[in-house]
């Protein structure tokens, strides 16, 4: 089951600080008068997966801070309406609210969960911080995880090639298969840290397709001019599509993702679900 939020809020903040400052009320807001910096991204391709590693880390690097993403813009449109939250904060928000919906109080003890996400130290930190308590009682993994869009689960893969990459020396560990597809792991944090176990389970297919769906049907709108600088319409239509992949949408073996769970006995149907 996914979840989707974004750093846009529909209310107005105008006395947000230029600068900074995390004691500060509507710290977490970008203000209006908030420009890009010079834009220092790498804009080159790369072929194979650990070269596309290594440039995302140099893009990361080139960011006046490397955990704002805002940084990498080299052109910044700010909305007409409402206000944009500042990515950190989002980040930390993000992994709350997933914090507070698996380890409610008085819940399973024993409950082990693991955090795969993209290659971003904003997504790292905020997901160290939140989750500090529960990675030291070894109830929480957190690791990167990048993969070729040929990579077939199931596939066998050959030798694994461990290499030390970025300004932070990120344990990467990444295999190969015949067809040319690769995966790369970098395990964070957790107890287990077998990666020749990790590059056969962790995937992140389900949240690019979920993204991808989501751009594919609903390109022209969020792209619509108009749209773009009031997005507050957007929210309603992320709920709608966030509810119809975990509820409604079956996979080839006719489940949703909440059947999966346990959640729900049966499919909904659109009908039912915007009733």
């Amino acid at each position: 089951m996914l979840c989707q939020h974004t750093n846009y809020s529909a209310s107005d903040a105008t006395d947000a600080l230029e600068d900074h400052d995390a004691y500060a009320v509507n710290a977490q807001i970008v203000p209006k008068s908030y420009s890009a910096e010079t834009n220092h991204e790498i804009s080159a391709t790369a072929s194979d997966l650990k070269t596309r590693i290594d440039l995302t880390y140099q893009n990361i690097l080139a960011r006046s801070n490397v955990e704002d993403p805002l940084g990498n813009y080299a052109r910044f449109s700010y909305p007409a309406v409402g206000s944009l939250i500042r990515a950190p904060y989002t980040s930390y928000a993000h992994y709350l609210l997933i914090l507070e919906s698996l380890f409610e109080e008085n819940s399973d003890g024993n409950k082990r969960i693991t955090l795969y996400m993209p290659q971003d130290p904003v997504l790292r930190s905020a997901a160290l911080s939140v989750f500090l308590k529960q990675i030291q009682s070894n109830h929480v993994e957190l690791m990167y995880v990048e993969q070729d869009d040929q990579w077939q689960d199931g596939e066998t893969s050959e030798l694994v090639d461990v290499v030390l990459m970025g300004w932070w020396r990120d344990r990467w560990a990444v295999t190969h298969q015949s067809s040319g597809a690769s995966k790369g792991v970098c395990y964070l944090a957790g107890n287990n840290p077998n990666v020749s176990y990790w590059l056969q389970t962790a995937n992140t297919k389900q949240v690019s397709f979920y993204q991808d769906r989501f751009q594919l049907l609903f390109e022209s709108f969020v792209n619509e001019p108009r749209r773009k600088l009031r997005p507050a319409g957007i929210h309603p239509l992320l709920d709608i599509f966030r509810a119809w992949h975990n509820l409604c949408y079956q996979d080839k073996q006719g489940l949703t993702a909440a059947q999966r769970l346990g959640v729900t006995d049966a499919p909904m149907t659109l009908r039912c679900l915007l009733d």
